[in-house]
């Protein structure tokens, strides 16, 4: 069923294209009962979750390798995954009434539905590999997302911002994850078992105590931070605004920037509670929480101010998982509901006001309470979840915040720094809720609004924020049964069993004490927001800018030593190549020798041996003196035969036909290349580079002969070759040994080698084609195309179109400047 869901969600993606046709928003209301559809069999299982426990289903495909298809659906997963599914429902519905008008409507669908694929199979994989997986898919569709309007430079740099920062993190997680599954076999976890999410969580004390515990946990880390937009990785978040409303209100409320905590959470039972995990979440996420917040007032575009609001929350959320406890368990999952009702409601509600007035700008609103006042009741509602006002579900996720800090067992300052970060941001929150509100709804409409004729929308857009808005004010109403469902959520954060019951009121308590106290202050500082958001109390650092001069300077270092490189010389790329074979190679040599030579059987070589290696050295001194091309040629193919003569003698019959045919192939190649050039070798250069090329090309041979050497007096493993000669005819089916090494053993090996092969075929294809162009360029009369050296990387680069105007400019202009 779980494994259906997944598989459903990514077929759901072709039928986005439907949305191409009019009218586009009765079809997109249509196509939302695809998601809905996953929603509605997702809520059939919550009773099973709650009363009998997780479901799990398994699908092994390398076992041996710890590589499964594992979902889990438990309290936790099903929570995300109704999320996903159910704001993706409310999402599609808006999407087709706010792109209405957009030819491209089928395409954004596609994207959206192939992520919500991936996040549906990250909060449900039940191995880290399988979710890992997952993990990357959600970063490449969010990428096509944010680029959705790549004709925009802005578009195109936030996308950019997203994948690179994302993808940087995924790597790092997948060396984390690869190092908690070596730190679970290194513990006893069987090699199948050992990256399941279960098993990782069942050892953890002993994964814990293992000397790969801290350099594993960095790597996650960093992976959740990037994903979960914390400080400092926090500026793509806000980058990502450019993309369409629909985009945003999925991604950045409900979906993808929750996978990191998601990650965190799932880990906490067996990875928390250790002073890394716990400092470093409290530190991260908090300061994120507090600075997020401050940063969300300051802002006059409405998305942003709703984007970094947003990373606030993510980091007030990562900060609960640091604190630990059940309370921090249960603030989680409340905050988790919380944030994905108002802030869903909140982002598209933004869309609408920039549907109806053409601008996000609270400087050029105002007024709208007489022309929008449906959409008004709706932003009022999330807003006052969003500040945690009494009798809103916000109110009770902000008061169990407010319990984790005061109950935690961690040792002081901690606790003392999470309440501090949780009453900033509270603060903050009614600040940025009041600004909103304020500067959009009240006083006068803005010239530029009255230029358009404003009204609220049809409510085919209308009804997707009106549902999670209107959640967020019914569901205090009906907690006992939120408690029930949010019970099992918590428990997996937390590692055990348990219940708990949330309440709007548990009488007078320091957490209401201070829940009241952020209000109050939050209200008293909201009458001065124009003067705190003109204090520039923070300087005006940009991480986006950073990060783009960081970018610009790795590419420039990248051009620059391909430059050096890639000189066009194939005795550069050969020295390259020595050199670096001397680094990686030789120093180990220098370091640790090449074994015990002695080791190796003397058996006295017979005399035909001795002949056939003996022409091999002939054969190379007659190639380096030849005078003629076709000497040259005889020489090199002598060596070959020789080398397949030694295959022969020592019983390697395909080796020996392998190396034959290629010798041929070879020797006949360069004789039709050789008799298009001069039939004698000319010397150009001095007499010290081919002495010096000389020297190294025996010293790189002493390098090889002791490679061979070593790997013959050292054994670190244990041989394969017995396995293979046993297993050739029962697992291959084959008595050809080699045969079957290569088509069954090795498979995947070949597969890479003709692949690459093709990729090859390709390329010279590519720069046939090329050739062709230019030749047909230069037969019309126009100037000559010259690519200089270094350039030609700008074609692959930057795409033909840009590649051309740069790399190919008429040689007279290139002389002009070399002048």
């Amino acid at each position: 069923m779980l494994l259906s869901m997944v598989l459903f969600a990514f077929a759901m993606a072709p039928l986005g294209l439907l949305a191409r046709r009019e009218p586009r928003a009765l079809v997109g209301w249509g196509l939302a009962l695809l998601p809905f559809a996953i929603f509605v069999l997702l809520c059939t299982q919550i009773g099973t979750v709650v009363n009998q426990g997780p479901i799990v289903e398994t699908l092994r495909w390398v076992p041996t390798m710890g590589l499964e298809l594992r979902f889990t659906l438990d309290g936790l997963s099903l929570l995300f995954a109704l999320i996903i599914t159910g704001i993706g429902t409310l999402i599609v519905g808006y999407a087709g009434a706010y792109m209405e008008k957009d030819i491209g409507l089928g395409r954004f669908l596609v994207y959206l539905f192939l992520f919500m694929g991936a996040m549906l199979g990250v909060v449900l994989a039940g191995n880290v590999l399988t979710m890992f997986v997952f993990w990357e898919l959600t970063s490449v569709t969010s990428y096509l997302l944010i680029g959705y309007k790549h004709e925009y430079p802005d578009a195109r740099r936030g996308a950019q911002h997203s994948l690179l920062i994302t993808g940087f993190g995924g790597l790092a997680l997948l060396v984390g994850l690869l190092m908690l599954g070596a730190a679970a076999k290194q513990v006893g976890v069987l090699a199948e078992q050992a990256y399941n999410l279960d098993a990782i969580i069942a050892a953890g004390r002993q994964i814990v105590a293992t000397d790969l515990y801290g350099p594993a946990m960095a790597f996650v880390f960093l992976g959740a931070f990037t994903k979960s937009a914390q400080f400092p990785f926090h500026f793509w978040l806000p980058g990502a605004m450019q993309a369409p409303t629909p985009a945003s209100a999925f991604l950045h409320s409900a979906t993808m920037v929750k996978a990191g905590v998601y990650l965190l959470a799932r880990l906490a039972p067996g990875m928390g509670d250790t002073p890394l995990w716990n400092y470093t979440l409290v530190t991260v996420g908090g300061f994120t929480f507090a600075f997020g917040a401050f940063v969300a007032f300051r802002q006059y575009d409405i998305k942003a101010l709703l984007a970094y609001s947003t990373l606030s929350q993510l980091g007030g959320l990562i900060l609960m998982i640091g604190l630990g406890g059940k309370y921090g368990a249960e603030a989680l999952v409340t905050l988790i509901l919380a944030h994905a009702l108002y802030k869903s409601a909140l982002f598209m509600t933004a869309g609408i006001i920039d549907h109806e007035t053409g601008t996000r700008d609270l400087n050029r609103l105002g007024g709208l309470r007489k022309l929008m006042p449906r959409t008004m009741v709706i932003v009022g509602i999330a807003l006052l979840s969003q500040m945690g006002i009494p009798i809103m579900f916000g109110f009770v996720a902000k008061e169990w915040a407010l319990k984790a800090a005061l109950e935690s067992d961690l040792a002081a300052p901690w606790p003392l720094l999470g309440l501090a970060a949780i009453l900033i941001a509270a603060v903050g929150y009614i600040i940025a809720a009041w600004r909103f509100f304020k500067n959009a709804f009240l006083g006068k409409p803005h010239p530029d609004v009255l230029q358009h004729h404003v009204h609220d929308p049809k409510v085919a857009m209308l009804i997707s924020p009106a549902v999670p808005a209107f959640l967020s004010l019914l569901l205090p109403l009906g907690l006992p049964w939120v408690s029930t469902f949010l019970s099992p959520a918590a428990s997996a954060v937390y590692g055990h069993d348990f219940t708990f019951e949330l309440y709007l009121y548990g009488g007078v308590n320091q957490a209401l004490l201070f829940s009241l106290a952020a209000i109050g202050v939050g209200v008293l500082l909201a009458t001065q927001e124009r003067r705190l958001a003109a204090h520039r109390i923070i300087a005006s650092v940009s991480g986006a800018k950073l990060f783009d001069r960081l970018v610009e300077g790795i590419l420039a270092f990248a051009t620059g030593l391909a430059r050096t490189i890639q000189s066009g010389r194939l005795r550069t790329y050969i020295l390259y190549t020595i050199f670096a074979y001397f680094v990686i190679v030789g120093i180990p040599f220098v370091i640790y020798g090449l074994g015990d030579v002695r080791s190796i059987q003397d058996n006295s070589p017979y005399f035909y041996e001795v002949v056939v290696v003996s022409l091999i050295p002939v054969g190379i001194i007659a190639t380096i003196t030849a005078r003629s091309r076709l000497g040259a040629i005889i020489a090199v193919s002598m060596i070959g035969a020789m080398v397949a003569l030694i295959f022969v003698l020592f019983s390697a019959a395909d080796l020996a036909l392998t190396q034959l045919l290629i010798e041929v192939l070879s020797t006949v190649f360069l004789l039709f290349l050789f008799s298009v050039m001069p039939s004698r070798f000319r010397n150009f250069s001095p007499a010290w580079v081919r002495w010096r090329d000389a020297v190294i090309a025996v010293a790189f041979g002493i390098l090889m002969s002791g490679l061979v050497l070593a790997g013959a007096t050292t054994n670190l493993f244990q041989s394969i070759a017995p396995y293979y000669l046993e297993q050739s005819v029962p697992g291959g089916k084959g008595a050809n040994v080699v045969n079957v090494i290569l088509v069954d053993f090795r498979s995947f090996d070949t597969l890479g080698e003709i692949v690459v092969l093709f990729v090859a075929l390709i390329s010279i294809f590519g720069l046939l084609r090329f050739r062709k162009q230019r030749s047909d360029v230069r037969s019309s009369g126009r100037e000559r195309l010259t690519i200089l050296p270094g350039e030609a990387g700008v074609l692959v680069g930057n795409g033909m179109d840009e590649g051309v105007e740069r790399a190919a400019v008429p040689s007279s202009q290139k002389q002009e400047k070399s002048t």
